[in-house]
């Protein structure tokens, strides 16, 4: 078994009474359609009685059984029968059975009356009986069992882990092994290939060899060659139908496709996501690394490994290889996710992946089973520290988003690895006997996805509050400084640039405001500034401000083009053409509100004018006061333009005026030539 999830026993004991309880419900079996074969008490029932003897069986040869093979050496086909499988025993080897025998339990953990262990020291059992020993019991299968418990006759008997080889007998006869076979010769010694100590043994009962409302016989002939839980340990032991068997077999592979599939979908999906959005995350590439790791160790966890390879021995190096490399990448991605690899915790870091790699080679040269086994079992207690770690760097990390739903998750995995851990250690006051260890790294997974999910959601809510915030935002400033807000570009200070400037009034407003109330003339002001906004944004334009009934608006910046001075121009004719329609749709007399617009060109100061606290994004310098003394002197109704405006906008190529002057403008020594413009040609 795998040692090395020992390592979190230490950080979670205090949790164990709470997950004590809910592991009882993982014994539970269907046992209105099966006939539980387990040694010990379930909610009150009857114990199922087996008696076990140590040592190989002598042979019993008979050329009329059926049970046969070819004695390669002399040429000849022998029966091998072993006397231990026998239905009935012969006096001769009758005694040194012990009654009452746990099978959940491996036979060097089984105690006596007196509470002292029958086989303590595995070695002497080694040397005087070979590792080998026999279970057999009874088992009667009634014409009711059939009709309503199995409703068939084809039935088969399921052994859960048995360490570390097995050959099995019913009523005598020879019905399937797993490292034993039936010319296997009595008290050879297997290699290590020959080991399967996780594989689940389903073996069909041959119709003739029922006994219905009679004694049946089931002998299990087993070998352990290490003191790995020998003997018959662990999980479920039942007859049950074939269609049953086969369920719980197909069930058996479908967990570990499913987590097989999960784990790397999610783990693709996981790597897709932080690539997505943030390049820089590394804990992406651990975690999706850690998911392929975990669906290399569930596969070779399965039954459906074994139908690949022959080789117990190989299945358990790569098994652990993955385990240990899953460890290491799931250590990684927590440390990274939490954003604390920093000082000590990243040399550490380094130490306890450097330690990883070396604990890999060591097991793919380890030289036997044995060995492989102990240093797990070392190697987990080094890793103890590790998992403590983790909870601390959690706990460094908690402000991190979604590392509660991680956390969770985190909690979850070492409780399941916990209890696979008490199964294995076969304490007796620990009820559960069942594995649960594929839905560990699942529900690690399921976890990891779910902080995707909430940070997809998360994010989905952020875009929808930035773009609440640009809504609120462009209601105050044009588009181009409210890109520069949202993306904190923002700094005090200003640069010199040729800008296009524009200044208009609404002539006539002073009129109305002193004739109609207050309400009126904030909603008709606030209609005329809403159509003119939408038609300066419309030309790219920034718009400066909202002075009383003037606007101020330039171009040039943020972003600079050579048609500024063009736009600014076009923009204010249009502007004109707007107040008409404008007049129009509030049901005025025409000519009631009317604009004056003045438009410059030149090299002015922009940026951000004011203090730290508080600032404006704006353009200041003669060529803006130049604008507003244009529009203060120009005519109503009419788009009065400088010289230097016309000139940068293209001339009469583009520009239709009605007339000029020459303006003396304060401030100005000399007068400035004014165009007032009719019509602005359309340009590429």
């Amino acid at each position: 078994m795998v040692f090395s999830k020992r390592f979190f026993s230490l950080s979670v004991i205090s949790c164990l009474s709470f997950f004590s309880l809910n592991s009882l419900s993982a014994q539970v079996l269907l046992t209105n359609q099966i006939l539980d074969l387990r040694s010990e008490s379930s909610f009150g029932k009857d114990i199922h009685k087996w008696s076990f003897k140590p040592g190989d069986s002598p042979r019993i040869t008979e050329t009329a059984e059926d049970d046969v093979f070819l004695d390669e050496d002399s040429g000849e086909i022998k029966a091998h029968i072993f006397s231990y499988a026998q239905p009935t025993l012969e006096e001769s080897v009758r005694t040194g059975w012990i009654s009452g025998f746990q099978i959940q339990t491996g036979w060097d953990k089984v105690t006596d009356g007196d509470g002292e262990l029958y086989y303590p020291d595995f070695s002497k059992y080694m040397e005087k009986y070979k590792g080998y020993g026999w279970y057999r019991t009874e088992i009667i299968v009634t014409k009711e069992d059939i009709q309503n418990k199995f409703k068939s006759k084809n039935l088969t008997v399921r052994l859960g882990q048995i360490s570390q080889a097995d050959a099995v007998y019913w009523n005598g006869k020879f019905i399937g092994g797993t490292g034993l076979h039936l010319d296997t010769d009595t008290d050879v010694q297997l290699d290590d290939k020959s080991l399967y100590s996780d594989k689940i043994r389903f073996y069909r009962i041959p119709y003739h060899l029922l006994k219905v409302d009679e004694p049946n016989v089931l002998a299990v002939r087993v070998y352990a060659k290490y003191p790995l839980s020998p003997g018959l340990s662990h999980d479920k032991f039942y007859v049950s139908s074939n269609k049953y068997s086969e369920r719980a077999e197909y069930w058996n592979d479908f967990k570990k496709i499913f987590v097989i599939v999960l784990t790397l979908l999610l783990g693709s999906f996981y790597l897709y996501w932080q690539f997505l959005f943030r390049n820089e995350e590394h804990a992406t590439i651990y975690f999706a690394l850690g998911s392929i790791f975990m669906a290399l160790n569930t596969l070779f966890q399965s039954q459906i490994i074994y139908s690949i390879l022959n080789d117990g021995f190989l299945i358990k190096k790569i098994e652990y290889v993955t385990w240990i490399a899953l460890v290491h990448f799931l250590f990684n991605f927590i440390v990274r996710f939490a954003h604390v690899r920093n000082g000590w915790i990243k040399l550490t870091n380094r130490y306890i992946d450097a330690a990883g790699l070396v604990s890999a080679l060591i097991v793919i040269f380890a030289p036997n089973l044995f060995f492989l086994s102990k240093f797990f079992f070392y190697w987990s207690f080094v890793t103890i520290l590790l998992g403590a770690s983790l909870f601390y760097i959690i706990f460094l990390g908690r402000k991190v988003p979604s590392m509660g739903t991680v956390s969770f998750g985190f909690f979850a995995f070492i409780m399941l690895m916990l209890n696979d851990v008490f199964v294995e250690m076969q304490w007796e006051w620990y009820p559960s006997h069942t594995f649960v260890k594929d839905y560990a790294f699942a529900a690690f997974t399921v976890s990891v996805a779910l902080s995707i999910v909430k940070n997809m959601i998360d994010s989905r809510l952020l875009v929808e509050k930035q773009k609440e915030e640009k809504d609120r935002l462009s209601r105050y400033f044009s588009p181009a400084v409210m890109e520069t807000i949202v993306t904190d570009k923002i700094k005090l200070g200003g640069e010199e640039k040729d800008i296009a400037t524009l200044f208009s009034d609404i002539v006539g407003f002073t009129t109305f405001a002193e004739k109609n109330p207050p309400g009126v003339v904030l909603d008709h002001l606030n209609t005329i500034f809403e159509s003119l906004s939408d038609l300066i944004f419309h030309y790219s334009a920034t718009l400066d401000k909202f002075i009383g009934d003037a606007i101020m608006a330039f171009w040039g910046a943020p972003k600079q083009t050579e048609l500024d001075a063009y736009h600014a121009i076009a923009c204010a004719v249009d502007m004109q053409k707007r107040m008409v329609e404008i007049n129009q749709e509030l049901g005025l007399e025409p000519g009631t509100f009317r604009l004056r617009i003045g438009v410059n060109y030149g090299e002015a100061i922009v940026g951000n004018i004011g203090s730290v606290k508080r600032m404006d994004y704006t353009v200041i310098g003669d060529a803006v006061n130049t604008a507003a003394r244009l529009e203060s002197h120009g005519i109503p109704g009419k788009v009065a333009v400088s010289e230097a405006a016309f000139l940068a906008a293209g001339g009469e190529t583009y520009i239709e005026y009605e007339d000029t002057k020459e303006l003396t403008l304060k401030g100005k020594s000399e007068p400035v030539k004014v165009y007032f413009v009719t019509k602005v040609h359309p340009r590429t």
